[in-house]
Formats: C-alpha cells, structure tokens, sequence
C-alpha cells in the first residue's frame, strides 16, 4: 500500500512547494499588473490547464494567460464580457457543468474554449469583484480544485492589500503635505501656508511693461510709387529687381509703335490743316464772306496743335524714369514684359537703402494702449538672435482687414539705430505697453475671455 502511495505523495509535495512559492512571490509584488500577469500564467505550476481568464471589477476580462493586452473588439472578448455579466458574475465556486448553461453560451463555449472549466470567484464579494476561470480538455480532481483555490484566496488577499497600502500612501502623503503647510499648534500667521499665499501675492503685485506678441516686418520709409503715366503695353523693363538706380535713369519703356503712328497722323493733320487755314486768309482779303470759314479753320488747326503736343507728350511718357534715387524694389521683369497696364496703376517702388522701419499687425484681442515711443523689439525669422529695436511712432485709428482674413490695427515703429537688413524680412514683434502688475498681466485675456462670454 506504501508502494502505491508514493507515486501520489510526489506530486502533491511538488504542488505544495510550488504554492509556497507562488504565495511568496504575490506577497513581494509591488505592481497590480505584475500580480494579474502571475495568476494567470504562473498557475500552471499548480495544475496544468489550456487558458485562464482574470475578470476585475468590470465585465471585460482584464488578463489572459498568453496575452500581454487582450483585445476587447475580438468575438471571443465580447462574448466573455456578456457570459461573465449574465452567469459567471453570480455563480458559486466550482467546476461548470456545460449542460446547465443556455444553449447560445454552451455553442459559444464550445467554439471558444476546452470542455472543463474551474471557476474562483471573488471570496470577499467586494465592490471591485475578481474571478479566475480554468478552462482545459480533462476533468478537475479534488485536490487540483483545493490548492488552487488556496493560491487564488492569497493572490486576491495579496491584491487588496497592495490596493490598501497604494490608498494608505496617497493618504499619508496629502496628510504630510496638509501637517507641513498648516501645522497643529502655530498661530496663522506663522504658518508655511499663509506666508505662500502672501509671496503669491506679492508676486503678482510685482509692476510689469503690458507686451503683446504681433507679426511684423521691415518695410521702407516713405517709399515711391512708380505708376503708369499712361494706358499701354509695357515692352521692355530695364533695371533689375532690387537694382540701385539714380534720378532721371529709365526704369521701363512702353510699346510705342502705336503712339508714334498716332503722332504722324496727328503731324499730317495739323499740316493740312495749317495749309486750309493759310489758302482761306488770301481768299478772305478779297472776299469777306470767307471770314466765317477762317475762323474755323484757325479753330481747326488749333485743335489739331494741341492734339499733336499731347501725342508727343503721352510718346515721351512712354519711357518712365526714377524721379529719385534709390532701389528698385518689384517682383520681377518678366512679370512686368508684356503686361497691359492702366493709367495710375502701381508697378514697383523706390526705397532709399537703410532706411526702414517696423510694422506690426495688433490683433483686436491684444489691442492695449501703446503711446508713442513705447519700445518695440522685431525678432526677424532669418536673424532671431539679433532683434531690432525701435519706438512705437503711431497705431492706426481704425483696424483694418488682412489678406489672411483677421482684423487688426497697422503699428508704426522708428527703428533706434542704422539698420543693415533689407526690407521686406519678417518675424515677430514684442510690443510694450504702459505698465502694470503682473497680475492683470496674466489675467487679462481669461478675464477678457469670461466677460465676452457671460456678457458681464
């Protein structure tokens, strides 16, 4: 009968160990994901079985032995999610019978999991219930069902107390932080609470410039305009983008093919006219009645003059010159070849070299009160290191639409000292305002903010 028994004796004992050590290794656990990664993958040390499932305080299982995160859209998960909520939820301890689930779930079972089942709910029935469920091909023997039942009570005692001490420390710690800030015993005017609220307060008490944060670029003083003096065809451009020109030098020449057949037509006219004029003032010496026709061939050759010095003068115009000196700033002369124009209409300008200044667009939300000579610092895009620094010289009266679609108010600003960027390069401005305190300096906008919101 000894002999017999041996065989069974071994591995009850080899069971009995591998549950100490199981419940040795719960108790040293210091996270929740490493107990649930234990239960459900170091069980098999107990019993061998084909897949454990951990359900905790939710109907989605929460582990499954194999599995480092277990997906939630799967047929199997939402089939486990409805089984643990409709049956496992509310059955006791033991092996499942098949037979006594609904037909749906014994088909589902079927397709999903071996035929036996062990299933360890929760002992405590706490609000945050746990339940393990061992599925394999092979029944459960008694003693199987006991020492796992003993590992599966220490892993749940093991998990609430690691629970417990998390909520013990967090309590320890805010009852730490609440005994350092205000301690038993000290008058309230000592305590480490009181003198933070008043450096808090002196804090925003501290007297600051108002900055706001604009877009900005350098653009020339007083710059000119170069317009079309005339209605035509540009032909030829004959300076280069951002060329230094000088008084008087040509900037670009019209098509003037058209204008000079006018002006010889204007020519023929008036010749023909002026010799109608001469043959009717010897006729009207001997004949007074050709003195009606003198005078209006005298009106005729008149208006055939003046029509003459206009074509000559619209033909002289066809050649526009730089009134000034300076750099020629457009896009490019290809853009301007061939393009018909009309009378007054914008080409390209004249800027006189290191002679800029600042603009800055404020939006309507930042729009605080900037007088004249408030500084103004342009952090420019392709130099951030270097900003240029000048006064606000004037704020438009009213805001103005952009390209982009916002609103806002066009800023002047004098530029201190000589300044060797070109025009044209872009960055962001810091403007600064009156001063204030610190406080209504970070409060401005929420405070803005509430207002338009409550209406208040």
């Amino acid at each position: 009968m000894a002999a017999e028994q041996r065989p069974r004796s071994e591995p009850m004992s080899e069971r009995l160990l591998a549950l100490v050590e199981l419940s040795r290794q719960a108790r040293t656990m210091t996270r929740t994901e490493e107990l649930d990664y234990l239960i459900v993958n170091a069980t098999h040390r107990l019993a061998p079985y084909r897949q454990a499932i951990l359900w905790q305080g939710r109907n989605q299982p929460k582990a499954l032995s194999g599995l480092i995160a277990p997906d939630g859209n799967a047929p199997m998960m939402r089939w486990l999610a409805h089984f643990y909520r409709d049956d496992l939820a509310k059955r006791p301890s033991g092996a499942i019978n098949l037979e006594a689930l609904s037909a749906d779930d014994q088909s589902a079972w079927q397709a999903y999991l071996p035929t036996f089942g062990l299933w360890l709910p929760d002992p405590n029935d706490s609000e945050a219930q746990s339940g393990l469920l061992l599925v394999r091909e092979m029944a459960w023997s008694e003693h199987e069902v006991n020492v796992i039942g003993e590992w599966w009570q220490t892993w749940v005692h093991a998990r609430k107390a690691l629970h417990a001490e998390r909520t013990r420390q967090r309590r320890l710690n805010w009852q730490s932080i609440k005994a350092w800030l205000l301690p038993e015993g000290v008058p309230w005017r000592k305590k480490r609470l009181t003198w933070i609220v008043a450096g808090l307060l002196g804090l925003l008490l501290v007297p600051v410039r108002m900055t706001v944060i604009a877009p900005g670029q350098l653009v020339p003083v007083d710059p000119l305009w170069v317009r079309s003096p005339i209605e035509g065809v540009i032909a030829e451009v004959v300076v280069a983008p951002a060329e230094q020109v000088k008084a008087g030098d040509p900037l670009f020449h019209f098509d003037s093919e058209v204008l000079s057949s006018r002006v010889e037509v204007a020519r023929r006219s008036l010749s023909t006219a002026t010799a109608r004029y001469e043959q009717l003032s010897q006729q009207a010496l001997g004949d007074e009645r050709y003195g009606a026709e003198l005078i209006e061939a005298a009106g005729a050759v008149e208006e055939q003059r003046s029509e003459l010095a206009f074509l000559r003068s619209r033909l002289q115009d066809s050649t526009v010159r730089a009134e000034r000196g300076g750099i020629a700033i457009f896009d490019s002369a290809s853009a301007l070849m061939g393009q018909p124009v009309d009378v007054g209409e914008r080409l390209m300008r004249i800027v006189q070299p290191g002679k800029s200044e600042i603009e800055a667009w404020l939006t309507v939300a930042d729009a605080v009160d900037l007088p004249a000579g408030s500084p103004v610092n342009l952090y420019l895009r392709s130099a951030p290191l270097s900003p240029v620094s000048g006064e606000v010289r004037y704020v438009a009266y009213d805001a103005t639409e952009r390209p982009d679609g916002t609103v806002a108010y066009r800023v002047r600003a004098s530029i201190d000292s000589g300044n060797d960027q070109r025009v044209g390069l872009k960055g962001t401005s810091r403007l600064s305002g009156s001063w204030t305190v610190l406080g209504y300096w970070l409060l401005r906008r929420p405070i803005a903010s509430v207002r338009t919101r409550l209406g208040v």
